[in-house]
């Protein structure tokens, strides 16, 4: 039976494939550091398992190495530089890209953890996420007061954006992106490194 926390559904599992587990985690609003925290506490698991009884060179431990990766480093440094503007730049997007991009085999890979401990980690993550999004969310008012009386602040312009996207506003998001360039925001001299 499914369990139901403020929207998210997670179906109970006794396993996890890769794809269930991506499946599931399309289902959360996941901010930056709790995608950290999946790719910390689940995929660096299953990496470290597949590497001791695949190898390095197997497929399934190189892909789950790029997952991890993504999860843990990419997603956020990307977003940062700014190379994440557009809806199709989604956690959900690169999700559906990077496993049409992989084999079924690796698809179909069972996580060697059990599928409660993996269910618990999405949940908790999904609770962490809605309280981070929550109060970016009053963040988001902050920062537009500032604008007000900064109206080409470029560095506002980025720090609203990062907001908006985090709280999946990514059309508005986007605008954001464009004013803060346009006021010459340079992802060289951004003050913001991390989130």
């Amino acid at each position: 039976m499914p369990t139901k926390e403020k929207g998210a559904r997670i179906p109970q599992r006794s396993a996890y494939t890769v794809k269930n587990l991506l499946g599931d985690l399309k289902k959360l609003k996941l901010t930056p550091s709790t995608l950290y925290t999946v790719g910390t506490e689940i995929i660096y698991f299953e990496w470290t398992q597949a590497r001791e009884e695949l190898g390095e060179q197997d497929e399934i431990t190189i892909h789950l190495e790029e997952l991890m990766r993504f999860m843990q480093t990419d997603y956020e440094r990307r977003l940062l530089q700014g190379e994440l503007r557009r809806e199709k730049d989604t956690p959900n997007e690169a999700i559906n890209t990077f496993l049409k991009e992989t084999p079924i085999e690796f698809q179909s890979y069972v996580l060697k953890r059990p599928g409660p401990f993996v269910q618990g980690v999405l949940q908790a993550m999904h609770t962490q996420s809605e309280r981070e999004i929550a109060r970016y969310k009053r963040t988001e008012n902050g920062i537009r007061k500032e604008l007000e009386e900064h109206p080409k602040d470029p560095e506002l312009w980025n720090h609203l954006r990062l907001v908006l996207w985090i709280i999946g506003q990514y059309d508005d998001a986007s605008d954001a992106y464009k004013r803060a360039k346009i006021f010459g925001w340079d992802k060289t001299k951004s003050k913001i490194v991390g989130i």
